[in-house]
């Protein structure tokens, strides 16, 4: 693969993640906000709550293409091992060595534990991408809707367990870049506080 190529690849999973890293900055803010502002949210429930929830889903459904596990499609598995194969540079395993570039060293086998990390191997990802995405995000599961279950439900993610998959993934692509070229992205390209202006507007009137 050209290393043109893979810079594309780079640009459109990092574009994924910061869409998924945004949403979920939102959705935990927008959340903690009925604690300061619950009497203002409930003159407007029903919008608040669909709000908070969209962000929730458009979270989820985002981490479900970046942890896909189909080698065919785009996702930090498929990612990885494209990474693997075509663009570690052997001469930068040592950990005291660093070119003009900054680019970083890794550990031999390093990269073989990132890529299971991101693989139902994983009890979180299987977690997430089995029982969460195969049945209620991409899908709605026929058997389990007819015995009334709901994965959601049954096994539950925590926000702190959302949040690990949106900063596992990251991680791994900031250290594979730093490697690669020297160079990292950050996750989020907006003021997230900005909806305060908003309830601000609703306090004052």
């Amino acid at each position: 693969m050209k290393a043109e190529e893979f810079d594309r690849l780079t640009d459109r999973l990092v574009e994924e993640l910061r869409s998924a890293f945004m949403h979920f900055d939102l959705f935990k803010a927008l959340n903690s906000e009925r604690l300061n502002h619950g009497c203002i949210m409930n003159r407007s429930k029903h919008f608040w709550s669909l709000t908070i929830n969209a962000h929730l889903e458009s979270t989820r459904s985002i981490m479900g293409r970046v942890y896909d596990q189909d080698q065919k499609n785009l996702g930090i598995k498929s990612w990885l091992i494209i990474f693997k194969e075509h663009f570690v540079r052997p001469e930068f395993f040592e950990p005291h060595e660093l070119d003009k570039f900054n680019r970083r060293p890794l550990q031999k086998g390093e990269i073989d534990t990132d890529i299971e990390s991101v693989t139902t191997k994983d009890k979180l990802v299987e977690a997430f991408y089995i029982k969460h995405r195969h049945t209620e995000i991409a899908h709605i599961s026929l058997k389990n809707s007819k015995s009334g279950v709901s994965f959601f439900s049954e096994h539950p993610l925590t926000i702190e367990e959302h949040q690990a998959l949106i900063d596992r993934a990251a991680s791994l692509i900031n250290k594979c870049t730093a490697h690669y070229s020297g160079i990292g992205y950050a996750m989020t390209t907006m003021e997230n506080a900005d909806y305060r202006h908003l309830f601000q507007r609703l306090v004052d009137d």
